[in-house]
């Protein structure tokens, strides 16, 4: 029977076919997820630069689709950590450090690699 891996990377435990894939799809959308929401903080970064550093406003409307689009992030961490049991504190965690630039390219990658191999991807 295929394994899901948990908190801990040493343990797994047996789940059915459609568990493990509706945890591969997690992973994809977390993956995806990563890489839209640090390319919106970007844009973020840069709406505010030409905001208060030379008064335009041309992309002010960016703001609340920055915040939409970091909402499903959020959402995507939670799906994918309940599914593999992460605490709600690594979730609060990854979300917080994900405001940073950068930083979600990097959760991302150290996030596939821990669990790519162990869901057979």
């Amino acid at each position: 029977m295929p394994e899901i891996p948990t908190e801990t990377s040493d343990q797994t435990v047996p789940v059915d076919e459609r568990e493990l894939a509706s945890t591969r799809t997690a992973l994809k959308v977390f993956r995806v997820m990563s890489f839209v929401a640090g390319t919106a903080l970007f844009v973020l970064i840069l709406e505010m630069v030409l905001k208060y550093g030379f008064n335009n406003d041309v992309l002010a409307w960016w703001s609340p689709v920055h915040g939409l689009i970091f909402m499903v992030f959020a959402v995507a961490t939670a799906n994918l950590g309940f599914k593999v049991g992460w605490s709600l504190l690594k979730m609060a965690g990854i979300l917080l450090a994900s405001c940073l630039p950068f930083v979600p390219f990097i959760i991302e990658s150290k996030v596939w690699k821990q669990l790519a191999p162990k869901l057979g991807l």
